[in-house]
C-alpha cells in the first residue's frame, strides 16, 4: 500500500477478497505463515484481521500507517509502533512479537531495535541484501536484544536479487529460486519468503504506472501461488517458530550492522 495514507479509505476495498483468497491457500498447501499488519487495517477491518488469527497464523506489526523507518525520529516510531502493536493485540488478544519495517526501511543503526525492545518485540524482518536498501544483513543477528530476520535474498554486492519476494519469485528460473532457499538453510537462515494478499488476487484494480513498475508489479502473477507450493514445504513457517531455532545463535548485542 503505497498511496497517501488519508486516500486509503477511498480506494476500492480489494482487502477482504484477497484476504480470503491467501487463508484458502495457505489452508490448501497446509502451511501457517506470519502475516504482517498494519495498525490502519486493524482498525479497518476487525473482522478480516480476527479470522487471521481465528485460521491459526502469526499476527506481526507493519507499523501504523506504512510510515518509513528512516523518516522518523526514535520518538515517533516509537509511537506509531505503539499505536499499531496496542490496536492489534486490543482487537485479536494476542501478544504481538515480530515487526516488519515498510519497504524495509530500517536504517542501519541501532536504536530501532532498540525501540522495538523497549516495546516488547522479540524479532524483527525489516532487512533485504539487495542494492539500494542499505546492504540488509547476510543472515540472522541479535541486534539491542532483537533478532533481525533478514528475508531471503541471493548474490553479492550490486548482483544481489530478492529471492523471496516480488517479481523475481515469479519469473526467475526455478533451478536459482530452489538454490537460494537450499543456500540459506544450509547456512542455518531461515528463508524468509513474502507476498501481498493481492499477488493471489490477479483480477483485482491495479495501481497505475509506467510499463516497468506494471511488469514488476503484475508479470506472472499466476505463477506465485505454484511456486510457493515447491518452494514452501507444509508446517509451522511463521517467523515465530523460526525464532525459536535461533536461540543457540551468537548474539551480536548492540553491534550496529
Amino acid at each position: 500500500m503505497y498511496a497517501d495514507a488519508a486516500r486509503w479509505g477511498n480506494l476500492p476495498p480489494t482487502f477482504p477478497r484477497a484476504l480470503h483468497k491467501t487463508l484458502d491457500f495457505l489452508e490448501g498447501a497446509g502451511i501457517r505463515g506470519t502475516f504482517f499488519v498494519l495498525g490502519w487495517l486493524a482498525r479497518r477491518y476487525p473482522g478480516e484481521v480476527k479470522q487471521i488469527a481465528a485460521s491459526g497464523h502469526e499476527i506481526a506489526c507493519h507499523g501504523r500507517d506504512h510510515q518509513l523507518v528512516f523518516l522518523q525520529s526514535p520518538e515517533e516510531f516509537n509511537d506509531e509502533v505503539r499505536d499499531a502493536k496496542g490496536a492489534i493485540e486490543d482487537l485479536t488478544g494476542l501478544a504481538v512479537r515480530g515487526f516488519r519495517a515498510p519497504r524495509w526501511s530500517m536504517p542501519r543503526e541501532s536504536w530501532p531495535y532498540e525501540v522495538l525492545r523497549g516495546l516488547g518485540f522479540g524479532y524483527s524482518s525489516s532487512t533485504l541484501r539487495i542494492p539500494g536498501l542499505g546492504g540488509g544483513i547476510p543472515g540472522p543477528q541479535k541486534i539491542a536484544g532483537v533478532w533481525e530476520i533478514p528475508a531471503l535474498s541471493s548474490g553479492r554486492g550490486p548482483f544481489a536479487w530478492p529471492a523471496g519476494g516480488t517479481v523475481a519469485l515469479r519469473v526467475a528460473p526455478m533451478g536459482r529460486l530452489l538454490a537460494a532457499r537450499n543456500r540459506a538453510v544450509g547456512r542455518r537462515c531461515p528463508a524468509v519468503y513474502w507476498f501481498h494478499p493481492w499477488e493471489l488476487l490477479p483480477d483485482a484494480p491495479r495501481v497505475s504506472g509506467g510499463a516497468l513498475f506494471r511488469w514488476a508489479r503484475y508479470a506472472a502473477l499466476d505463477r506465485l501461488p505454484v511456486r510457493l507450493r515447491v518452494l514452501v514445504p507444509p508446517g509451522d513457517r511463521t517467523l515465530e517458530a523460526a525464532l525459536a531455532s535461533l536461540d543457540d545463535l551468537p548474539e551480536n548485542g548492540d553491534t550496529k550492522r
